[in-house]
Parts: C-alpha cells; structure tokens; sequence
C-alpha cells in the first residue's frame, strides 16, 4: 500500500517537472529575447547522445544516424518512431527524456489511454452520423467531416491510421507497439 502511493506520488511529481518544462519550452514567443534555431530530431539525438555520455558506443566515424541507432537500441525514441530529417516537436522531446529517465512505462500507459479513448470517440461520433443520416458513411469520410471532428481528424499517439478492415463500422483495434520496459541507467551499468 505505501509503495503504491509513493509510486503515484513520483509518478506526480515528475508529471509536473514535465509539464512545467513544457511550460518554459512553449513559452510565450514575444517573451523571448533571441528566437532559437530549430532542431531536426537526428541532431537532437546526437547533442542527447554526447549528454549521456555514450559516445564510446558508437562506431569509429559515427554518423548522426548511428546516433539515432543507439537511442533506439535502448528504446529510447519518440513515440511515432525517429523521423531524423523533421524538426524536434515539443512532445518528442517530452517523450524522449522520459524513456532516457526511466519513466517509459508511463509514457505508454497514457499514450494507450489516449488512444483508446479516441477510438471511443470515433465508434460515439460514426454511430451518431448513422443514426442522423440512417446510413453509415466510410470511416475516412467521417474522419474528414468538419460537423464530427472541426479541428480535422484525430491523430493517434503512434502515427498509426485508423480502419476499419472488418467493415463492422467500428474502428478496428490495433496492435500498439510495444515499448521494452528497459531502464536505460540499467542498461548502461555494464559499459
């Protein structure tokens, strides 16, 4: 029982210390004296992999690439999966130090609690648009509505797109990936 609550009590606290990053990450444009460059997602890796201390894993002439590599070896990697050559978003780099602290499991569970209650959103919003028209629509035509989703479709976690293959006017579960549960301090602790 009181590891239980200790264990939501760190997890709490260091969904505040994230989202307060978010905070200074996302700050007010005109509050900042200098714009910063922005950061594709390969040199991001690199700069993360020099912080960590791993350049001794990496081959002799490593490329930014391998650098990427490596992240991914431990898991360590945007929930949609690297993508080197696009900018760094505020929820990659979220993400990322997350895995790289070790809290990856808690990641996962809110990004599939996110999912989930999309698809929910999705199965409420098609049967609406049946029971208004007495005819089902295809899933790619609701998703595209203005009337059911004005801010344009809803976008998983994962990057995935939803189906519905069955043809059972449901969207289809998918299989979501599976992060390994591997805390990178661990894995290191054998250099």
């Amino acid at each position: 029982m009181k590891i239980s609550k200790i264990s939501k009590i760190s997890e709490f606290i260091f969904l505040l210390t994230f989202l307060s990053g978010a905070v200074c990450l996302g700050g007010d444009a005109q509050a900042q004296e200098e714009p910063r460059e922005r950061m594709t997602q390969e040199q991001f890796a690199v700069e993360l992999v020099k912080n960590m201390g791993l350049q001794k894993r990496l081959p002799t002439a490593a490329l930014p690439g391998d650098c990427v590599d490596l992240l991914t070896s431990f898991a360590v990697e945007p929930l949609k999966g690297w993508r080197n050559k696009e900018f760094l978003t505020q929820e990659d780099y979220l993400v990322v130090m997350a895995k790289v602290h070790g809290k990856e499991g808690l990641v996962h569970r809110r990004a599939i609690a996110v999912e989930e209650k999309i698809i929910e959103v999705i199965n409420r919003k098609w049967q609406e648009s049946y029971q208004a028209t007495q005819k089902w629509v295809s899933l790619n035509d609701l998703l595209n509505d203005k009337n059911y989703f004005p801010n344009g479709p809803p976008r998983s976690p994962y990057g995935m797109a939803y189906k519905d293959e069955n043809n059972d006017h449901r969207v289809d579960s998918h299989f979501l990936p599976i992060i390994n549960l591997i805390h990178i301090r661990e894995a290191l602790s054998f250099q």
